[in-house]
């Protein structure tokens, strides 16, 4: 897979990318690899582009505050403007030209990412495929990990050879959220696009298999019009990290060979917009408090939320394993405050704007869909798909915008037979 430097792409949406300086904390140790039954592990931590947005309600000086604070103010939301779904002549540069970026106040966050090395895998030449998984806010990376462990014999059996699959916590998420001020706020999620562009462009290896440092190093583009990036690169995504990966897609069509998502967080303009923009923000979150007397507590909580009481069992426990840190009670909190996951909704503009792109997608995608989504009503969202000239393939399933979790079993027979056809001994013998 490649990206180009320059692209003509018409209805282009972000800011080019800017490396960010070198971090001085930053060591060159070895990540190590951890063993497991299924896999080894490694984890790594990589910074944000340069040339971020900034919120008046949220500025950077008050990164290091209390969450708490965060104003509940209509005032502040960054409206949808319909001038921006139209075509325009101008170049898009993926890159900034070097010396003519405009530095921001706002600081590159650190974002971490998981590395799983299948300890088993087909016995076949070539180079095979590469996962990305992204979660949607709000939960750790690691929600994903029982899916994965069933996932991976499934494809064995059908000829897919998995050489790696890399996760990454999105922003407020599990160990990012972790390793950032207590209060960073993403402002815009454009922004949240632009680093899942700059790892995949950057920071995430040509080649899999490679001994990796526990803080990784941006390579540098080259003047040659066609960047190289990894092969054979397969995204499943869901909520926010749907909605990065689609935009992803369409800004740099070459980096991905197909989009698994999962009910994108994109909201069609006009009323369903409107009407999304009056709901309490707190309905788009998970709706747990902060702090909790135990773990136990936390499972419980999960077990009896409006959102959260039909996941799988195996959710609610890698929710309550990764997705908590101790307090200073002796109790147990999440590791980002709640008010950062709602403060994001400033931003009505950028699922808005996604969902005016999605018909730019231009490579495969399977749509794993609950029959009560998050904002695109069915019938508009099956229009939308036949309009997509690549194949196209959607699963409705019974559950809410939390399927990916309710539904843990679907979504890994709906994948696996995805991979399976366009990257196994099916694909071969086409």
């Amino acid at each position: 897979m490649s990206f180009n430097l320059s692209t003509t792409y018409e209805r282009a949406l972000l800011r080019p990318l800017v490396l960010p300086p070198i971090d001085p904390t930053a060591t060159n140790e070895s990540a190590g690899l951890s063993e497991g039954s299924k896999w080894r592990a490694s984890t790594h931590i990589f910074r944000g582009t340069e040339d971020r947005d900034e919120t008046d309600a949220w500025p950077p000086a008050k990164f290091n505050d209390d969450p708490s604070n965060i104003p509940n103010d209509e005032a502040y939301n960054i409206p949808y403007d319909t001038a921006s779904k139209k075509a325009n002549s101008s170049i898009f540069k993926l890159y900034s030209d070097s010396g003519q970026s405009n530095k921001s106040n706002v600081p590159p966050p650190k974002l971490v990412a998981k590395r799983y090395i299948p300890t088993n895998q087909v016995n076949k030449s070539g180079q095979g495929v590469t996962l990305l998984t992204l979660t949607g806010m709000g939960v750790p990376k690691e929600m994903f990990e029982p899916m994965l462990e069933d996932l991976l014999p499934r494809l064995r059996k059908s000829g897919v050879k998995v050489e790696e699959v890399w996760a990454i916590d999105m922003p407020l998420s599990g160990q990012t959220a972790k390793a950032n001020s207590v209060g960073y706020l993403y402002a815009n999620e454009k922004d949240i696009v632009r680093d899942l562009l700059l790892f995949l462009t950057a920071y995430l290896p040509v080649q899999p298999g490679e001994e990796l440092p526990k803080h990784l190093q941006p390579r540098t583009t080259t003047d040659q019009a066609q960047q190289p990036t990894r092969q054979n690169l397969h995204v499943f995504a869901h909520s926010l990290g749907a909605q990065a990966a689609i935009l992803a897609s369409v800004h740099a069509p070459n980096i991905f060979s197909s989009l698994m998502v999962v009910d994108p967080a994109m909201i069609p303009a006009g009323k369903i917009n409107d009407a999304m923009a009056k709901l309490p923000k707190e309905i788009f979150c998970l709706g747990l408090k902060e702090n909790f007397p135990d773990r136990n507590a936390v499972e419980n909580a999960l077990r009896e939320n409006k959102r959260t009481r039909n996941w799988d069992e195996r959710a609610i426990r890698m929710f309550t394993q990764h997705g908590l840190v101790p307090n200073d009670k002796g109790g147990a909190k999440l590791i980002a405050h709640p008010r950062l996951d709602w403060a994001l909704w400033y931003d009505k503009q950028t699922p808005a704007e996604c969902y005016d792109r999605f018909g730019d997608i231009s490579v495969p995608l399977l749509a794993i869909m609950p029959k009560r989504p998050f904002a695109v009503p069915a019938k508009m969202f099956e229009a939308d798909v036949k309009k997509l000239k690549e194949r196209v393939y959607v699963r409705w399933v019974e559950g809410t915008h939390q399927v990916v979790y309710e539904r843990m079993n679907d979504c890994v027979g709906f994948v696996g037979e995805w991979l399976g056809d366009i990257a196994g001994e099916k694909r071969a013998k086409l």
